[in-house]
């Protein structure tokens, strides 16, 4: 009895112990997690560890809350300083030339409070970086006069880092200008957000950039009570005065660091705000004198007549609503750009700061202009503001449409709105302005009511982007940074929000949430942005069905696009490419073997990612396998790509080892018979199959494919039969072989116009070759002239090509389907760097390719060699491509190795490009 006692005691004891280890079990602390997360993350702060040439600012609160307290082991090399804004400045003494490289050990304790207890979470992070030494003479700079003063080019290129005490900060754009009473610089690419009105001393590196010295990528110390000083502002009446004082001093010709450089100027202008028309490109806002009837571009002698307005200046769209009228306001005149043969100007007089010079007439049409109103109105208790006056201009509300019943959803007085019980209903206001003898009317529609519910495919499928759709999906998490894949019945489509906003919609996955935004497309991608969301608590999530992308022919845009923003699987790719990035991105070019179709993927750091999958993704190599399991497919620079955000949804895959019909298939996909034949056929393949040629005319082609050319071009039948081991295929082709007198002839010569087309994002330029309008697709291109530099200066417009760090291939599609290219069998074209001073920096991007690739099947297939490695520095150097007949046809130069983000950082123009059959 006793042990049976025993017994059930232990059972019990057993039974208590089972009961205590779940009670024990503590829950995960949220803080602990955004810890962990944070120290994940930590490696993207410092874009390259290796080439520390200037200083840098680093956070010190990270997501989650997360604190970081940075230090150095080497102070005086690299130490940090506290900046007001709460981040901090790790400022870098570089080694004399000659001391050699340093390197430092820096750290930075990673705190937070716990959410479950009083302790005090921690986890330390260190990195070594080397700080390069200096690659030229330290020269005693202390002032904006001495950097303004400096003829060698040696202290070019963002890498010569020099300290500038005293710099009132007082204008701005995209960039900041600082003045120390020496002189005026422009601060570009600037890490500390500095305030107009305060004084720094400044850090930073020399760049020089379309004939001015920049101070790139710096960092200020705020001089606590020092007095701001501020450039004497220069009063300008007469634009082309002033224009001509400057080309008459050479202020537009400044090719090189030693001929000199354009100090910015601060001045107020008087002018006419002109737009070119039907002009919607970046550079299409000039100044004019006011008296100027229209603008007169530049020539590489005679810059244009009027002020160029850099489409980054602040309040552009404020400045653009002058247009047609007489304005006095505050400018910084910072450049000559020799692409655009114009001085260009910063506007820096704030959102309010144009004072327009305007008749009654005048004064009533920018009052219309500057009258805005929503164009739907969705949410209860909403307000519209019906202003009874506009700068001065009298407005009187009424209806439209008198007898209109939905009149009654908007009161003229208050300006409140009530929503409709139903469908929407629009409501048509009209505004009438006045003043003095001068009158005008504007009208406003307005959809009034609840959004009603779209499908994700009607999404995609729209071809308007007025008004906002609400979307009920199911949460899928990120396709990319910032990009969450939601799905419903009809389909997937991203949300694009910011990184909170998305980290939020993400906590949210596999939960179904209502989304309302604005559709825009990016790249081809169709997304939701700004969008208001909420859980949809009694909604049923769909669990959606991956699509098999080998059961897709293609993998071009056109086939998957109904795909877009959904899951997919595929299994065993081969990795073959491991595309160079910065930040520690992975971007990987994939390939099915079975079929030689291709798809990249990539995954951006900044997009959260499990430690795991991010470790995983990290360590693939070339040659590797991979599968994908209810991954997602998103689209990058206008092309699908795959994605991940869950573990599990790419894993290592299995070889794909090809049989003897599969390597048939695909070396019989492989050749390409032009219809017009003047030189040898292919006798090897890929795959390693081989050919035996056989003609219905003897004489003209061999066994092995050697060409004859017959006394008189002729018709004949072409015979190959392909074998790989025990395979077999037989191919046929009609085919007119040419004699030795029958030459290549001229079909078409792009000379790209006389007018520049400037701009770099994706997009399509047109222009005119003497009556003919031509279109050519491309992105990171546009057309240009260079009068500063060698070959270009008598070149006129030509194609210029230029791929950043940020966005690596450029490239320009030309359209050659017409029947006027059937036959044609040759592309030729000439080229050479856009600026002699970047050479050297261009060319040592050893891996990159320039050439001709044919849209085949969907995908990009290269046509000839790479010629990248003939790029040379002030003389133009033609190439040429055999091709096979017409189709279409794009010129890539694409940079994988690029950091840089200057646009012409890695420039080349192509000009004269010639089609020959």
């Amino acid at each position: 009895m006793k042990r049976v006692l025993s017994v059930v005691s232990l059972f019990l004891l057993a039974l208590f112990l089972i009961a205590c280890e779940k009670t024990d079990e503590q829950p995960t602390d949220k803080n602990q997690v955004a810890l962990d997360s944070a120290y994940s993350k930590m490696g993207a702060i410092i874009s390259d560890p290796s080439n520390i040439t200037v200083n840098f600012v680093v956070p010190t609160t990270l997501a989650g809350g997360v604190k970081a307290e940075w230090s150095s082991k080497e102070e005086g090399v690299i130490s940090f300083v506290a900046n007001p804004d709460g981040t901090m400045t790790a400022t870098v003494n570089r080694p004399n030339m000659g001391e050699g490289d340093a390197k430092v050990e820096i750290s930075a304790k990673l705190t937070i409070k716990a959410e479950l207890s009083d302790a005090t979470l921690e986890k330390v992070w260190s990195i070594v970086l080397t700080v390069k030494e200096n690659t030229v003479e330290v020269i005693e700079i202390n002032t904006i006069a001495d950097v303004l003063a400096i003829r060698d080019e040696a202290y070019d290129g963002g890498t010569y880092s020099v300290t500038i005490p005293n710099v009132t900060v007082f204008a701005k754009g995209d960039v900041f200008f600082g003045y120390d009473g020496t002189g005026i610089v422009q601060l570009y690419q600037s890490q500390t957000t500095y305030e107009i009105g305060k004084v720094y001393t400044i850090t930073g590196a020399l760049e020089w950039y379309f004939g001015i010295w920049e101070i790139v990528k710096s960092t200020g110390v705020e001089q606590t009570g020092a007095t701001p000083q501020y450039p004497t502002k220069q009063e300008i009446e007469s634009v082309e005065d002033v224009i001509n004082e400057f080309t008459e001093a050479g202020h537009h010709d400044y090719p090189t660091v030693a001929s000199g450089n354009f100090e910015p100027v601060y001045a107020t202008i008087t002018g006419k705000v002109y737009m070119i028309p039907n002009d919607s490109s970046n550079y299409n806002t000039y100044i004019i004198d006011k008296d100027a009837e229209t603008l007169v571009l530049g020539t590489s002698t005679q810059p244009a007549n009027g002020l160029l307005v850099y489409y980054n200046t602040s309040d552009l769209a404020y400045l653009r609503s002058f247009a047609g009228f007489e304005v006095t306001m505050d400018v910084i005149i910072y450049t000559y750009r020799s692409n655009n043969l114009a001085f260009a100007i910063y506007y820096v007089g704030g959102p309010t700061g144009i004072t327009a010079n305007l008749n009654n007439e005048q004064k009533v049409d920018l009052a219309k202009s500057a009258t805005k109103l929503p164009v739907e109105v969705y949410k209860a208790n909403t307000t519209l503001t019906l202003p009874t006056t506009v700068e001065g201009v009298n407005v009187a509300w009424s209806f439209a449409n008198q007898d209109a019943a939905s009149n009654a959803l908007v009161n003229l007085t208050t300006g409140a709105v009530t929503l409709p019980e139903g469908a929407r209903q629009e409501v048509k206001l009209k505004a009438t302005y006045t003043l003095g003898d001068a009158a005008g009317t504007k009208e406003f529609s307005i959809l009034v009511g609840e959004i009603p519910l779209s499908t994700a495919a009607e999404v995609k499928a729209a071809t308007s982007n007025t008004y906002k759709f609400r979307v009920q999906g199911t949460v899928l998490g990120y396709n990319g940074n910032r990009q969450i894949s939601i799905v419903d019945a009809s389909g997937a489509v991203t949300v694009y929000e910011t990184a909170a906003n998305a980290e939020l919609i993400n906590a949210l996955n596999g939960k179904v949430v209502e989304f309302i935004g604005s559709r825009t497309v990016f790249n081809d991608l169709v997304q939701l942005t700004n969008v208001e969301f909420k859980e949809v608590a009694d909604a049923t999530p769909i669990v959606p069905t991956a699509a098999d992308l080998l059961t897709y022919a293609k993998w071009d845009a056109k086939t998957l696009m109904p795909l877009q923003s959904g899951v997919v699987s595929v299994a065993n790719l081969k990795v073959t490419e491991i595309v160079a990035n910065t930040f520690g991105n992975v971007e990987l070019v994939l390939v099915d073997v079975v079929t030689e179709r291709t798809i990249k993927f990539f995954w951006d750091s900044r997009q959260p990612l499990a430690k795991e999958v991010s470790d995983f993704l990290l360590a693939v190599k070339v040659g590797d396998w991979l599968s994908f399991n209810s991954a997602l497919l998103t689209w990058r620079n206008s092309t699908p790509q795959l994605a991940v955000t869950k573990v599990g949804q790419v894993v290592a895959g299995t070889e794909v080892v090809l049989t003897e019909a599969q390597k048939l298939n695909l070396d019989k996909l492989s050749l390409v018979v032009p219809s017009d034949i003047r030189t040898d056929l292919p006798s090897t393949f890929k795959y390693g199959s081989t050919v035996v040629w056989t003609a219905s005319e003897a004489g003209i082609i061999a066994a092995d494919g050697k060409f004859t050319a017959p006394a008189t071009s002729k018709e004949v039948t072409l015979t190959a039969v392909l074998t790989n081991g025990e395979e077999t295929v037989t191919l046929t082709f009609t085919v007119v072989a040419r004699s030795a007198d029958d030459k290549e002839s001229l079909l078409f010569t792009f000379t790209f116009g006389d007018v520049a087309k400037t701009g770099y994002s994706a997009g399509t330029i047109k222009y005119n070759e003497g009556e003919q309008e031509i279109s050519i697709e491309k992105n990171r291109a546009q057309i240009n002239a260079n009068a500063s530099n060698d070959p270009w200066k008598t070149s006129g417009q030509f194609l210029v090509f230029a791929p950043i760090g940020s966005a690596k291939e450029s490239y320009a599609i030309l359209d050659l389907t017409a029947d006027a290219f059937k036959d044609m069998t040759k592309i030729e074209f000439s080229f050479a760097a856009w600026n002699q001073n970047n050479v050297a920096q261009t060319k040592a991007l050893e891996d990159s390719y320039l050439g001709i690739e044919k849209l085949v099947d969907g995908e990009w297939v290269k046509v000839g060699a790479n010629v990248f490695s003939q790029l040379t520095k002030d003389e133009l150097v033609t190439v040429s491509f055999d091709v096979q007949g017409g189709g279409k046809y794009r010129i890539v130069y694409n940079a994988p190795s690029a950091t840089k983000t200057g646009n012409t950082d890695y420039a080349i123009g192509v000009d004269n490009v010639k089609i020959l059959g």
